[in-house]
């Protein structure tokens, strides 16, 4: 199986599904937020946007303290 890499480090399997997770939450908490509907106004798309940047956040911290 050939081994992924990105700028020349191995990319593990956990790193792409953090990242993948964290862009998802990202796009549905902007789409939440913007959207006009019944939950425009709740809290829920800014929750989404926080938790999906700090899924971002450990995804690229997890890459960076890889060898």
């Amino acid at each position: 199986m050939a081994e992924r890499q990105l700028f020349g480090r191995p990319l593990s399997t956990h790193v792409i599904v953090l990242a993948i997770v964290g862009i998802i939450l990202v796009i549905a908490g902007i789409a939440i937020a913007t959207i006009h509907s019944d939950l425009r106004g709740s809290g829920l798309g800014t929750a989404l946007l926080v938790l999906g940047f700090i899924v971002l956040i450990i995804g690229l911290w997890r890459f960076m303290a890889k060898k």
